[in-house]
């Protein structure tokens, strides 16, 4: 394969990697709202709150849209970190997102989790 094509290839890998990344990013945002909104409206058994301490200070503050506001920053902050890194360190840029997808991942299905156990 010619360098062209590596670079093309690897370029392809961090593409995948930051769309999976922002995608368990948004699902992220979504769990948070659905929980707090069921919790708000009464439909849980139990009161949920953000557990962050700066994006409920931000929620607060500036409502849900400040809220989604928040994560996209630090989510698109993530991935132009990767994107930076990645001509220079590739597995490094990928496997920041791919720890980073795992991570948030792992949130999302905790909150999906915790809405079944608590209607």
């Amino acid at each position: 394969m010619s360098s062209r094509g590596r670079q093309r290839k690897s370029r392809q890998a961090l593409e995948t990697a930051i769309s999976w990344f922002l995608l368990a990013c948004a699902l992220d945002v979504a769990m948070t709202h659905i929980l707090l909104h069921q919790s708000a409206a009464g439909n849980t058994t139990v009161t949920f709150v953000e557990s962050n301490p700066l994006a409920r200070h931000i929620l607060h503050r500036w409502g849900l849209m400040g809220m989604v506001l928040f994560k996209a920053v630090l989510s698109l902050l993530v991935a132009g970190i990767a994107v930076v890194v990645h001509p220079h360190r590739p597995l490094v840029a990928r496997g920041l997102l791919y720890g980073g997808t795992l991570v948030v991942g792992t949130v999302v299905v905790y909150s999906m989790r915790l809405l079944l156990l608590h209607r």
